[in-house]
Formats: C-alpha cells, structure tokens, sequence
C-alpha cells in the first residue's frame, strides 16, 4: 500500500489539499507530467518535440487526412497543427498532397522515413503507457476506467450547463 503522504501529494498545494476535485486534478496531472518526460527522454533519440509521434499515429492510421482533420483528430487548432506538420515535412517524415478536386487542399501521408520512425517509436510508447497499469488487477483496471468514464461524463455536464 502506498504511504498517504506520497509523491502525489508532497508538493501538492494547499487548496489542492483542501478540495479533493483539484486534489484529483493535481494527480492525473503528475502523472501526465511523468509520463510526457518518459516520453521525451525515449524520444531524445530522434530529435522530435513530444507532441508529434501521436500526429505520426493518426496519419498512418487514416488514409492521406487532410490539416483539418488531422487538428480535429488531435483536438487542437488548425494553426497548432500547421506548425507540426511543417516540422514534420522539414525533419523529411511527411509530405503534403495536392487534392485534384481542390488544390487548396493537401493530404497528409507519412514519408518512408516517417513510417519507419513511427515503427520504431510507437511500440515503445506503448511500453511505457502498459506500465501505468503494472499491478492493477483486470477487475481493478475496468473499475478505474469506468471511474474516469464518470469523471469526464461530470465534466462534460459542467461544459453544457
């Protein structure tokens, strides 16, 4: 069992401390925080910023999208997402597409380079995202998810009100 004064909680704020809905927030964003450092330390390697394999992700996954639904896919603007990708088609792993029906229009497709580098991260992404779980029992696991499931239905409710 985890001691109750744990790293969690030791630099946690003393509103935090006081209103357990920050109390969760300052949590899920520690460990947000630690996983993103996991993250940049495996990908120190490559020479790419945090938030570009997850785009690497979603263009081999979908056929040739275009900016706006890769940025509606990532939930970030369409000027968040042209600055990756123009990163991304300077580092050599994507290039853009002219549509024929609307040339103002590209596709996005990933370069043999950007196949191969989303090959060899997206395994070890997964690696560092199962140990998350290490310990959690498959009945403890289902109940923690449908916990978050309840969490973002709340916050989802507090949105529309």
């Amino acid at each position: 069992m985890i001691e109750k004064d744990n790293i969690c909680t030791e630099k946690m704020p003393s509103f935090a401390k006081e209103n357990k809905g920050a109390a969760f927030y300052w949590r899920i964003r520690n460990i947000k925080h630690s996983r993103m450092l996991a993250i940049i330390d495996m990908l120190s390697e490559y020479d790419l910023h945090y938030t570009q394999p997850p785009v690497l992700g979603i263009i081999s996954r979908m056929d040739g999208p275009t900016q706006k639904e890769l940025a509606e896919a990532m939930n970030t603007s369409a000027a968040a997402m042209s600055a990756t990708l123009k990163r991304l088609q300077k580092a050599g792993l994507v290039e853009r597409l002219s549509l024929e029906e609307d040339s103002r229009k590209n596709k996005i497709r990933l370069t043999e380079k950007g196949k191969k580098f989303h090959e060899d991260t997206f395994g070890k992404t997964l690696a560092i995202d199962k140990t998350m779980l290490n310990g959690f029992s498959e009945e403890e696991t289902q109940q923690l998810f449908e916990y978050l499931d309840r969490i973002q239905a709340n916050i989802d409710d507090a949105k529309k009100a």
